[in-house]
């Protein structure tokens, strides 16, 4: 559904990165997409969970599952040099992104920091159109 979705958005041809970004950092793919053939600017980590994780449970849990996955999709990041890009969505819900850049348009984002650890989610539909984002 995702890979569908950023494909039909950007024009470029999405994949899943095999063994789900287990390879390696030499092999310079981390994450969970990427664009075959390209540099690819993000490493995009994807999550997908039943529960709804974005709940005053971020403000309040010790580790929450959110930043849980932010802290993966920066340390991934890191380690290939790409800019963190963490896409995720619970079972009936739209899809969502964290991202770190400061939003360039006016749309429905928030800021979220917590313990040191600062980003901005969005309704990913509402990001791609705002912010028409280069992927390579």
């Amino acid at each position: 559904d995702l890979v569908k979705k950023l494909s039909e958005h950007t024009g470029h041809v999405f994949k899943r990165i095999p063994m789900s970004g287990a390879l390696d950092a030499v092999h310079g793919l981390k994450g969970d997409l990427y664009i075959p053939g390209s540099l690819n600017i993000y490493c995009i980590e994807v999550k997908h969970y039943k529960d709804d994780h974005l709940t005053s449970k971020v403000l309040t849990d010790k580790d929450p599952q959110l930043i849980e996955w932010w802290k993966q999709t920066i340390r991934e990041a890191a380690q290939i040099s790409r800019k963190p890009l963490l896409v995720f969505k619970f079972d009936r819900s739209k899809w969502f992104v964290g991202y770190k850049d400061m939003p360039t348009a006016d749309y429905n984002y928030t800021y979220i920091s917590v313990n040191g650890h600062e980003f901005f989610t969005a309704k990913l539909d509402d990001w791609l159109k705002n912010e028409q984002p280069k992927f390579v």
